[in-house]
């Protein structure tokens, strides 16, 4: 892969992640929304159990997007935002609770489908990456 290509992939790779930590941002700053938003979600979770999942993406949405800009465990990291962004759109974006083209359906609706179009490039990236040993992951070398 020529340098050319290699910063372009890193560009790509920016581009795809770059909403994730502002949104664990939004959800640190304006916590009572995001558990609001838990709990009205497809199925309501009970507070701690929304407060548990907040934490755990949180941490996905600001250690997710390092590894993948810097080849850290890239294909985990992009598995592990497959599985976040179905169950995303899944638990808390379920247009079909709504009437047809009603305010509710469009704002459920093209969420959902966002979060589809974010798996297919975290799926693109996961297949693109390489499986590496661990040694290589702790690695100062140039990779």
């Amino acid at each position: 892969m020529t340098e050319q290509d290699q910063f372009l992939a890193f560009i790509a790779r920016l581009c795809l992640v770059l909403l994730f930590p502002f949104s664990a941002l939004n959800k640190i700053f304006d916590y009572q929304s995001a558990m609001a938003q838990a709990a009205q979600g497809w199925i309501p979770l009970p507070p701690s159990a929304a407060a548990l999942l907040l934490v755990l993406g949180g941490m996905l949405e600001v250690g997710g997007p390092l590894c993948i800009l810097f080849d850290f465990y890239r294909r985990q990291a992009a598995l592990l935002f497959i599985f976040y962004v179905i169950a995303t759109a899944v638990l808390f974006h379920n247009f079909w609770s709504f009437p047809f083209n009603s305010n509710e359906w469009n704002e459920n609706f093209w969420p959902f489908l966002k979060n589809f179009g974010l798996a297919g490039g975290f799926l693109y990236i996961a297949a693109d990456a390489t499986m590496q040993p661990l040694r290589r992951a702790f690695s100062l070398s140039p990779r």
